[in-house]
């Protein structure tokens, strides 16, 4: 598996930097996902610009390439540590993940469950 060569550069709605690639999931024992080879990549949404070097979320990319993002996507939604994206960057988001499927020749109907 190949995984992508470059990292989308992005911003949240409040300001802060992101670095959003692909990466292997650990291994889990789901055996339904096992059994279809789903759920084997994570997106990863890193803030750059936040004094943890560790902060960041993932995702699913059988997640996130099967929603729908009118509105974006919250990261965090604490009552006073709001992140969120725009429709705009779940757009390039979800073409990144489509690109990485494509190089890999996966069969985006078997990922998305």
């Amino acid at each position: 598996m190949q995984l992508l060569d470059r990292t989308l550069k992005e911003t949240t709605c409040q300001g802060n930097t992101l670095d959003i690639y692909i990466k292997k999931a650990d291994s889990h024992n789901i055996e339904e996902w096992v059994k279809q080879g789903t759920h084997q990549y994570l997106i990863v949404f890193h803030f750059t610009n936040v004094p943890n070097p560790h902060y960041y979320f993932t995702y699913y990319i059988d997640t996130i390439a099967e929603g729908s993002y009118g509105g974006g996507l919250c990261l965090h939604g604490a009552k006073y540590e709001y992140a969120s994206v725009s429709k705009e960057v779940m757009g390039r988001v979800q073409s990144f993940i489509q690109e990485f499927v494509t190089v890999n020749n996966l069969n985006l109907a078997k990922e998305l469950v």
